[in-house]
């Protein structure tokens, strides 16, 4: 009997905690609930509705609904009427979910979680503001600008590539940032969101710094409530990180619909070095990931994207990461190309060696898409095989693979000197010596090789900062006869690499440049491309590198 009552007495206890916890409730999105106008509703039952704007947009992971800010300065605008909330706000706690991927940079100032703010250009008007951002999980709020802030502040960027339950709660002046149910961060935060009076300008997503980066993430089960939080109710709310982490693990494998709008041709992310490979009319485009600060190489995967008419892209699951190779170190995801041969498809790349020097691997797949795996076990191409030509560690780079007409397959790679081999019927072993070309002027890296009629054609990246150079001759092993310039420097990028492929009876060339704002450089690169155009006589036109890009290919 007495156990009976304290089972009745603890339901009756949660039931009262719920009750009250509910009655709290001020603002819910569950990114489920969407009226027939296409409005966000607030399922609290209050009013505070919200409109998806740019391409933000709902979706869902199984049994998971989500907001996904989406790629190009989607966000969520709560409205004016959100205002009324601020204003009414002293003690409060602010729960959600957040992931972030990988890839997306947080080095810049924006990627806020949540603003409500009185304008959306706060460095110049300075009339209060207060947000949540992922850049540093910080909570902060002001009167004036970021000078009058006070801030909850970890001081680094939220876990990438993971779920994470994020809750600030503030009772009185005591503020305390939660992750995962965890408290990271507490402060003296004299400041109330009613300080700031009824906020126009109420979003999930954007900065109320007109040049801060907009959020590029997911968010599931947004709250506010009007009471400090226990650690007890964030824990309860908090329950769903696994399952979310769970079922992202197949929402990850779905590939992403992209629409090309002109050079660079993708900006929800950085791309280097491309390669292009057309199979049963499709076009692909193979390139590594450029991540970090800006200030040196940092690429932890190659991606892969693919398309039937040159506008409507779909970016597929990471194919292949260095460490997939075991004799790899380091994220050096450097130039690579994929080539099919009897169904399988061949994927030549350029990593860092265990040795510290640059080497070359092969993965392969039974689709253009992946998932790849290491051919071999160990590198195909080492650095003390091509001493001959020079004694620095990095020369063994940019691989490029061309099939002959007699089906004799060949590997061209190399920096500062040009080599090439025959490649096996397998593709995985050497058949006969490494051979260096030697009439090759100013040739830096990233040779290329493609055909057009009877003539073989070598490009290839000389000087630096780098243009794209191109020789021909009428056999793949020479002599070849230097033709010029091809594509000056690609924008604000020293390097510069192409890719040229035949398309539905048009020629293309794809090559990156430094021009994404707000980072992009040489070492923050965007894929591009354009038309390429062959002369009568064998030459080819000077590439003219274009905002608008390509037309989409109609059948």
């Amino acid at each position: 009997m007495k156990k009976r009552v304290i089972i009745v007495s603890m339901a009756l206890l949660m039931f009262f905690q719920l009750t009250s916890q509910n009655r709290n409730l001020k603002l819910h999105y569950d990114f489920k609930s969407v009226s027939p106008s296409g409005e966000i509703l607030d399922v609290s039952g209050n009013g505070f509705n919200a409109e998806l704007k740019n391409e933000a947009f709902l979706d869902h992971m199984g049994d998971y609904h989500i907001l996904n800010l989406g790629f190009h300065n989607g966000y969520l605008d709560m409205g004016e009427q959100t205002g009324e909330l601020v204003n009414s706000l002293k003690d409060f706690s602010v729960s959600t979910y957040v992931y972030v991927d990988e890839g997306v940079s947080l080095s810049l100032h924006g990627s806020f979680i949540l603003t409500f703010s009185n304008s959306t250009d706060i460095r110049s008007e300075g009339n209060g503001c207060l947000f949540l951002s992922a850049r540093d999980q910080t909570y902060a709020i002001t009167k004036t600008d970021s000078r009058g802030e006070q801030a909850v502040r970890v001081g680094e960027p939220v876990q990438q590539g993971a779920w994470m339950h994020i809750v600030y709660t503030q009772e009185g002046n005591q503020g305390n940032l939660f992750i995962d149910g965890k408290m990271v961060a507490s402060n003296t935060v004299d400041i109330y969101p009613s300080a700031i009076g009824k906020t126009k300008f109420n979003f999930i997503g954007r900065s109320p710094y007109k040049e801060d980066n907009y959020l590029r993430g997911l968010l599931a089960d947004f709250r506010i409530y009007d009471k400090a939080l226990t650690v007890r109710e964030i824990n309860r709310l908090g329950r769903e990180t696994k399952g979310l982490a769970e079922a992202h693990v197949e929402y990850a494998q779905r590939p992403i619909r992209l629409i090309a709008n002109g050079n660079p041709l993708f900006s929800h992310k950085y791309t280097a070095d491309p390669a292009a490979l057309v199979h049963d009319d499709v076009f692909y485009i193979y390139a590594g990931q450029d991540v970090g600060d800006g200030r040196g190489y940092n690429m932890p995967n190659w991606v892969v994207f693919s398309s039937e008419d040159l506008e409507t892209w779909y970016e597929h699951p990471i194919p292949l990461r260095p460490s997939d190779f075991s004799w790899a170190r380091g994220n050096y995801a450097w130039a690579a190309q994929v080539i099919e041969r009897d169904g399988k498809f061949y994927w030549y790349v350029s990593t860092q060696h265990y040795t510290g020097a640059r080497a070359i691997g092969v993965a392969v797949s039974d689709s253009p898409t992946g998932p790849f795996v290491d051919a071999i076990g160990s590198a195909l191409i080492t650095n003390d095989m091509t001493t001959h030509c020079t004694n620095i560690t990095w020369d063994d780079i940019d691989p490029t693979v061309w099939i002959d007409d007699d089906g004799q397959a060949y590997l061209f790679w190399g920096n500062t000197c040009c080599y090439y081999v025959k490649l096996k019927d397998n593709m995985i072993e050497m058949d006969g010596d490494i051979m260096t070309i030697e009439d090759l002027p100013h040739f830096t890296e990233a040779p290329w090789i493609h055909k057009k009629n009877d003539w073989y054609y070598l490009s290839y990246a000389a000087w630096f900062p780098e243009k794209t150079a191109y020789a021909r001759s009428k056999s793949i092993n020479g002599p070849w006869e230097y033709m010029g310039i091809l594509n000056e420097v690609a924008g604000n990028s020293n390097t510069n690499h192409q890719a040229i492929v035949e398309f539905k009876g048009q020629w293309y060339f794809v090559y990156h440049n430094g021009a994404l704002p707000t980072q992009g450089g040489s070492y923050l690169r965007s894929v591009c491309i354009d038309y390429l155009h062959h002369n009568e006589d064998g030459s080819i036109q000077r590439v003219i590198m274009t905002t608008e890009g390509v037309s989409p290919v109609r059948d």
